[in-house]
């Protein structure tokens, strides 16, 4: 018995070669600027045009899709700045509420400095007795409710502002408040503070902690 050995045919390439060219001319022609006014605006227009159309309906879906998923992205995006804003929002009123407190404290005490100025060019026997005076602070510390207060303000606030605030306030009343303070917060207003006005505070009250 004879077997004979059977040759492996080659893949035919030429087969392929004419649909490719084919193909490659269209696209060129699709590519090219005046080749492509011809077709889409010469004879060729309807067939063209009912290409395009028929892709346009197959295609759609997917335009749609593409929009929503757009659109969801722009409100998710806007809820974001909603949020953003209304924080904002709330932080500001946060702020003008401290602010319009601090304000308010501010212009007690000046009032109330403005008072001991004026009784002390008062006559000797028209002054306060000491124990009179001593139960207006709470104590000879002078602890008050406002001094506390003041101070728990002064420790959530920025050192500057804390800082415009204390200048404008007795040197006597300022360490009260800073007697009720953290060293560390005491130290960094007093490095706000005006040098003149520091320097006056810690030589009248050598007792604050810098």
């Amino acid at each position: 018995m004879i077997v004979t050995r059977q040759r492996r045919k080659p893949f035919p390439w030429k087969r392929f070669l004419l649909p490719v060219v084919a193909i490659a001319l269209v696209l060129f022609a699709l590519w090219w600027a005046p080749s492509r006014s011809v077709v889409t605006a010469g004879p060729l227009a309807p067939a063209w045009q009912a290409g395009q159309n028929a892709w346009n309906a197959v295609a759609a879906p997917f335009h749609f899709a593409a929009q929503n998923q757009a659109i969801t992205d722009r409100n998710r995006q806007i809820a974001a700045l909603q949020t953003q804003l209304a924080n904002a929002q709330n932080a500001a009123q946060g702020k003008d509420k401290q602010i319009a407190s601090l304000q308010q404290q501010i212009d007690q005490l000046e009032s109330q400095a403005a008072a001991a100025r004026g009784s002390a060019g008062a006559p000797r026997s028209s002054l306060p007795r000491p124990a009179a005076t001593e139960s207006a602070f709470a104590g000879p510390a002078g602890v008050t409710p406002d001094v506390q207060k003041a101070a728990q303000y002064w420790t959530s606030m920025d050192p500057e502002n804390a800082a415009k605030v204390a200048r404008r306030l007795p040197p006597s009343y300022v360490a009260r408040v800073f007697a009720q303070m953290q060293p560390d917060a005491v130290g960094a207003i007093l490095d706000a503070l005006p040098p003149a006005f520091a320097a006056k505070l810690t030589q009248e009250h050598p007792d604050i902690q810098h």
